[in-house]
Parts: structure tokens; C-alpha cells; sequence
């Protein structure tokens, strides 16, 4: 079976960074879904002016081409998962996905506890909290992933929290929520996240008989 990978895929050596390479696979899935869901007309951008939208849309567009190009997808991810160990190197290759497959499965499992079905939410701003958040707590998980760098994350979320404190003043309580509660949501999924460990299977060794 033929797995394809990103152009210029980048794979941490250490686990410490696998865990950003798990974010970001998730957070590579939650943007094509967004522009997807954006191309179709099924939502849009509703935050501050159109000034403020059009550089939301750009900055985030501009982050998911550079995931595409060094970041694997949900979907290759579970090919790996899922591919029968057939020969020696397809079993090699599995292996090496195994930490990064457990650390995206905790960060799936917290969303589905976190945010309830049906539940409004606001995917581009809990994106951009979730890089906020990481990249505070594991600064130098993402030297590898140089990118990520050049967001201002502080001034993207500004918009935001401006957006919530005038619904709110406007009688819109629910509209001020759900722009909190993302914040709530990008919270536990890193914590999760941070909580998460994989420990790495040694085989097991014979025992010789005297």
C-alpha cells in the first residue's frame, strides 16, 4: 500500500517535540476542514472588521500551506495505524509513528470530552489559542518548527477578545461565551497533551539456559 507524506515533512527526533508534531497534525485537520467548510459557504470569519477578517484568513492560510508541506495528515497518519505489518521495513515504519499517534489520539479523545457534539465553537480562534498556549509552555518544542514563529498570537487573539467584550455589552451572553469557552477548550487539550506519556516498548530479551 502507497502512504504518501508531505513534500518536506519535518519528524522530531525527541519526544518532547513529537508532542508539537501531534498538535500540529490536529491542528493541520481543523484548518482544511475550516476552509473547506469557508469555500462551501457553510461559515465565515465573524471577528472585528473586514480588515481584521481578511488577515485572519490570510495568516491561518499561509500557516496551513506550511503544514501541508512538513506536517503529515490525520488521515496518512491512520494509513500508518492501519496498514497490515506486511514486511520488515513497513513494520519499521509503524514503529517510528506510534509516539505521534498516541499523543494526536489523547489530544482527539480530550476535543470529544471538551467540546460537545452539536456545541457552537469557533475553530480558527481555538487554532490560534492552542499555538498560543504550546508555544508559551514548550517554547522550544517548536525551534523545528520555524513558522510558527512568525505569528503574532497576542495580537490575533486581541481581535477576539475585543469581538467578545462588545457582544457581551450588547446583550449577546451566548456569542461572549463561546468565545471564551475556546479558551477553556485549548486549555484542557494542552494540559492533556502536556499529561500525556508514551514509553517506549523494549523487547523483550532471552533468557539463556546454563
Amino acid at each position: 500500500m502507497f502512504i504518501s507524506s508531505p513534500p518536506n515533512r519535518i519528524k522530531p527526533l525527541l519526544l518532547r517535540d513529537v508532542k508539537t508534531e501531534a498538535l500540529l497534525v490536529f491542528i493541520r485537520t481543523t484548518l482544511e476542514q475550516f476552509f473547506r467548510d469557508i469555500d462551501s459557504g457553510a461559515i465565515s470569519i465573524q471577528i472585528g472588521s473586514q480588515d481584521d477578517q481578511s488577515e485572519i484568513y490570510n495568516i491561518l492560510k499561509t500557516l496551513l500551506s506550511n503544514l501541508q508541506d512538513t506536517i503529515i495528515s490525520s488521515s496518512t497518519l491512520r494509513q500508518f495505524a492501519n496498514t497490515p505489518k506486511q514486511n520488515s521495513a513497513m513494520i519499521y515504519l509503524i514503529k517510528k509513528e506510534l509516539p505521534l499517534l498516541h499523543y494526536y489520539d489523547s489530544i482527539v479523545r480530550q476535543i470529544e470530552i471538551s467540546l460537545k457534539s452539536g456545541e457552537n465553537w469557533i475553530p480558527e480562534q481555538l487554532v490560534i489559542a492552542l499555538l498560543s498556549e504550546w508555544i508559551l509552555e514548550e517554547e522550544k518544542s517548536i525551534d523545528i518548527f520555524p513558522y510558527l514563529k512568525q505569528i503574532d498570537y497576542i495580537q490575533l487573539l486581541s481581535k477576539y477578545d475585543s469581538t467578545r467584550l462588545e457582544v457581551k455589552q450588547a446583550g449577546n451572553i451566548h456569542n461572549a461565551l463561546v468565545i471564551s469557552n475556546m479558551y477553556k477548550v485549548a486549555t484542557e487539550l494542552i494540559e492533556k497533551l502536556k499529561k500525556t506519556k508514551y514509553t517506549i516498548k523494549q523487547p523483550n530479551k532471552k533468557i539463556r539456559k546454563k
